[in-house]
């Protein structure tokens, strides 16, 4: 009885500490709505015509970039396949965490373009001052659909910013020209995702 007795009282001492612990404890921030953003086709002359770009945060966390061009498209499709060689084509979430657009460039670039096979490849490059991006990571590419693409990135690989603003950018392969380049939403504005209050 003394044994069972201690048991007892030691599971409700067990119980009263770890409910005095949860309650000290703030409940876990809740993912922030979705941030999407629409274009009409045929603003640009490039199969790469976007017309969606979709914003959110995972259950595990991770950021999840959607974009949306206006016909299918595959890997091809960003590759440049003439004589001499030209810039390949691309998808991008351009990301602004530490500086605010659009007076600034973003500080971070995320982006699919297509290996020599036309397999797709997720990159994260970081923007520097007077240099060319550097490549500090990758992002899981997907096909939700032939037209949409859908890039997965952790937050600490992008500084783990406390707001995030974004917004997608496709360029068509061989074509460095503005008239080649597609943004949604159009410039100066941005999709905004708050993923955590900034603490004081």
């Amino acid at each position: 009885m003394r044994r069972a007795t201690r048991t007892l009282t030691t599971l409700g001492l067990l119980t009263m500490a770890a409910w005095s612990v949860g309650s000290t404890i703030a409940p876990a921030e809740t993912a922030p709505d979705t941030q999407a953003a629409t274009d009409p086709k045929g603003d640009v002359r490039s199969p790469l015509d976007l017309t969606r770009v979709a914003l959110s945060r995972a259950a595990d966390g991770r950021l999840r970039a959607s974009l949306t061009v206006a016909a299918a498209w595959t890997g091809s499709d960003l590759q440049s396949n003439t004589t001499p060689p030209t810039p390949p084509g691309s998808l991008c979430l351009k990301a602004w965490t530490t500086t605010a657009p659009p007076d600034t460039t973003p500080d971070y670039l995320i982006c699919t373009t297509a290996n020599a096979d036309g397999a797709l490849r997720g990159s994260i490059l970081k923007q520097r001052a007077n240099k060319l991006p550097e490549r500090t990571g990758g992002a899981d590419v997907s096909r939700p659909s032939t037209r949409t693409v859908t890039l997965r990135f952790s937050q600490t690989a992008i500084g783990k910013p406390a707001t995030l603003y974004v917004a997608a950018e496709s360029t068509r392969p061989g074509c460095p020209r503005g008239s080649c380049i597609d943004l949604v939403p159009d410039a100066p504005k941005t999709l905004k995702l708050v993923l955590r209050k900034a603490t004081t």
